[in-house]
């Protein structure tokens, strides 16, 4: 029978105390992993085991930093406690890791595993391999700590509405009125919020894209795109497959969504559709209201996901009673959502911006989806 309640994984490594605060805290676990002989099947499955728990502690505390600095992003300690262990730690362990990985595929007693059930774990330790290149931890360094820059400056968007400040996740609710003189000027506030903020935002993406480039040149790619393919472990389909399933959306979807937009315009009594209508509901109709704030949309969620299957809504409940949810749109929060798996804990962590709207509802049950896996993976 599944259940929801999930236990911290216990420790047998690693101390039951023990806390990543600094490099030397983990290295000699990294050192006595890179030195202890591998005998016998039973000495490769116990060094399996116990590299696991250090990664899982690993990426626990890593997870942490991004969900607390992602929830807000306006607290300098909580940035600093993220990009500490992306400059500080992470590129002390990519090395060790790389080793690690070698150690593992080197070994004879690689073959007495059982292969089905190491096949997924073991090809991803082959691509690590592949594409690990030393002179891309630095550069991998500076890109984990850029790349939640854009997070702090869309944090801090607002505009005001009829002398209220709102997120401009908040904002976005007005361009479903009736009245489209409303809609227009929030449209304009929201995008003019945005470009005040340009040449900052080019500037991060332009950065971003050169160390992305040399990322990918190190490893002997052509492009960061290529790259990322590979290190996403996309294993099964290629790009080209991608291209192609492009092309069918082209041909296939776009004209059902050209139809349906110019069945919009018909109703909404316009000749053509601009940016501040694609949202809007005709006279005659209320936009929908799924949920008023973040509680209600965890308390509807739940009751769908009972429907759907028990344990379904059981992870939900397990999450809230571990606050492991942070719903509602505010200033200060990193945009987007997000599902974060956390390795050691096993309940994951849902991140999002709700303001009330059936968008909103999808966010949900889409991280719901995701959380549900987590729980069990």
């Amino acid at each position: 029978m599944l259940s929801a309640d999930i236990q911290k994984l216990p420790r047998h490594f690693l101390p039951q105390g023990f806390q990543l605060t600094t490099w030397a805290d983990i290295a000699p676990y990294f050192e006595a992993l890179e030195n202890r002989a591998l005998n016998t099947t039973a000495d490769l499955e116990q060094w399996l085991k116990d590299l696991s728990e250090l990664e899982a502690a690993i990426s626990e505390d890593a997870c942490w930093r991004q969900i607390k600095m992602t929830c807000d992003t306006t607290d300098a300690a909580l940035e600093a406690s993220f990009n500490y262990f992306c400059t500080e730690i992470q590129p002390h362990v990519q090395p060790y890791a790389d080793r690690l990985n070698k150690k593992l595929m080197a070994t004879p007693l690689l073959a007495d595993l059982p292969q089905e059930q190491y096949y997924t774990y073991l090809r991803s330790v082959k691509k690590s391999i592949d594409l690990f290149r030393e002179a891309n931890i630095p550069l991998q360094s500076e890109l984990s700590v850029l790349q939640q820059q854009f997070g702090a400056i869309a944090g801090k968007m607002t505009v005001e509405v009829n002398g209220q400040e709102y997120t401009l996740q908040q904002a976005a609710k007005f361009l479903e009125s009736h009245d489209r003189n409303l809609r227009e000027q929030v449209y304009h506030k929201i995008w003019e919020r945005r470009l005040a903020d340009k040449e900052a935002l080019n500037n991060l993406y332009t950065t971003l894209v050169q160390k992305r480039q040399q990322v990918a040149a190190n490893a002997g790619f052509d492009n960061y795109r290529d790259y990322k393919f590979v290190e996403l472990g996309r294993f099964d389909y290629t790009k080209e497959d991608c291209f192609q399933f492009h092309e069918a959306v082209r041909q296939h979807v776009l004209p059902l969504v050209n139809n349906i937009y110019e069945r919009k315009a018909k109703a909404l009594g316009l000749s053509k559709l601009k940016p501040w209508d694609t949202e809007a509901y005709p006279e005659g109709m209320q936009p929908l209201k799924p949920f008023n704030g973040g509680t209600e949309l965890l308390e509807k969620t739940i009751a769908c996901f009972e429907q759907l299957h028990p344990f379904f809504a059981d992870c939900l409940r397990k999450m809230n009673s571990l606050g492991h949810l942070d719903l509602e749109s505010r200033k200060g929060k990193a945009p987007g959502g997000y599902n974060c798996p956390l390795a050691e804990s096993g309940a994951p962590f849902i991140f999002m911006n709700a303001a009330g709207t059936m968008d909103d509802v999808t966010t949900m049950v889409h991280e719901g989806g995701h959380a549900v896996h987590s729980f069990l993976a």
